[in-house]
């Protein structure tokens, strides 16, 4: 009796996991982002006149960072960063990222010292309790 091929195993031969570096040059890549839209809307909420408050200055920064991550990968996956790397953020499944994933991936990254469990040598832990990984991307 001939056996039948497993589908799930060629599905899953093709992701392939970012590399440890890929995934540092992204973080540069999306922090020097971040700056630059900090200073953006520093800017142009202190020419408004609006920026009065070290606490409306630190929530703005966390949307920011949430709104970053939150639509970059929600919409098409890939941050900045992820773009020069060619990689993508994906479901554990393979498939792509909604809003969702994306939001809960941007609130874990909000954990302090969360950058740091990159060098557990696992995945990430926004990456570990969200469900997604990061996977080179082919296109």
């Amino acid at each position: 009796m001939e056996q039948q091929p497993d589908l799930l195993d060629d599905f899953s031969n093709t992701l392939e996991y970012a590399s440890t570096g890929q995934r540092f040059i992204n973080y540069i890549i999306d922090v020097i982002a971040f700056y630059v839209l900090i200073f953006i809307f520093g800017i142009l909420l202190g020419a408004t006149g609006l920026l009065q408050s070290a606490v409306l200055l630190y929530l703005i920064i966390f949307a920011i960072m949430l709104g970053y991550y939150t639509v970059m990968e929600g919409i098409t996956g890939k941050t900045f960063g992820k773009m020069l790397t060619k990689t993508k953020a994906v479901t554990l499944h393979g498939e792509p990222l909604n809003l969702k994933n994306a939001f809960l991936r941007s609130l874990c990254r909000l954990v302090p010292f969360e950058a740091f469990s990159a060098f557990g040598g696992g995945q990430m832990w926004h990456d570990k309790w969200t469900d997604t990984m990061v996977v080179q991307n082919k296109n």
